[in-house]
């Protein structure tokens, strides 16, 4: 009797241990079904695309270029510009309206802080960066196209050489902005995140850091030291990386 009675327990132990087996392959069935739907439904853009940042909702203006109070990332790419890691985002308000994308390129140090902002889109939420000081380059074509705010009123002359003037008229954005260790281009609304606008950005982000002398010079010239280093006057140095 005693026998039996061990007998029927293990039958049980067996019969409770597969049914929890089958469950839990159920579970993870099913997971792994809505795993492979929403990858599926994901926008990707490429092979670098990065997922995991897909949908996060920022409310920085200055992370994704202003023109809204709030912005979803919908689209990511990495990327290499003038020898630099980069990251190209595609951004939708998420009061609703066309998209739009941008740039930030990780330089090797601090830079001074610099905003240019398109007088085209100046009364839209966050269009026009605050900045401790404002000033006109005696440049008509490029005053009444950008309204330059900066930390240092020296810096607004200095980083936007001639040279770097004419390429943001050439090609012009929404926004660029030296913050922190950072350079950061804002596409117009309407610009959707595809190997063109990359390309497209990237070239601009090349042509403006080997146009302007660097900015990247020490952390004194950071803290708006108004002395420039030796050899400021060159342009930023391309960077390491390489497209690949």
């Amino acid at each position: 009797m005693v026998l039996a009675a061990v007998d029927a327990v293990r039958v049980v132990e067996g019969i409770v241990g597969a049914a929890l087996v089958v469950a839990a392959l159920a579970v993870a069935i099913v997971a792994l079904v809505r795993w492979r739907r929403q990858r599926e439904q994901a926008p990707e853009v490429g092979a670098h695309a990065l997922a995991r940042f897909i949908d996060v909702t920022l409310t920085d203006p200055p992370t994704f270029g202003g023109g809204a109070s709030a912005a979803r990332i919908r689209r990511r790419r990495d990327t290499v510009t003038y020898g630099y890691l980069a990251v190209a985002e595609e951004h939708v308000s998420t009061d609703g309206g066309a998209p739009w994308c941008t740039l930030i390129v990780t330089l090797p140090g601090r830079v001074p802080f610099l905003v240019a902002d398109n007088r085209a889109v100046i009364g839209r939420p966050h269009a026009r960066l605050d900045a401790p000081h404002f000033a006109e380059l005696d440049d008509p074509a490029f005053d009444a196209t950008y309204a330059v705010g900066a930390e240092e009123p020296w810096l607004i002359p200095r980083v936007l050489a001639p040279a770097a003037r004419a390429v943001l008229l050439t090609n012009p954005v929404q926004r660029l902005m030296l913050r922190e260790t950072s350079v950061l281009l804002r596409t117009f609304d309407g610009v959707g995140l595809d190997d063109a606008t990359i390309a497209w950005l990237d070239a601009v982000a090349e042509q403006f850091l080997s146009s302007t002398p660097s900015f990247i010079t020490s952390t004194r010239a950071a803290a708006g030291n108004p002395t420039p280093p030796e050899h400021s006057d060159l342009p930023l140095p391309q960077g390491f990386y390489g497209p690949d």
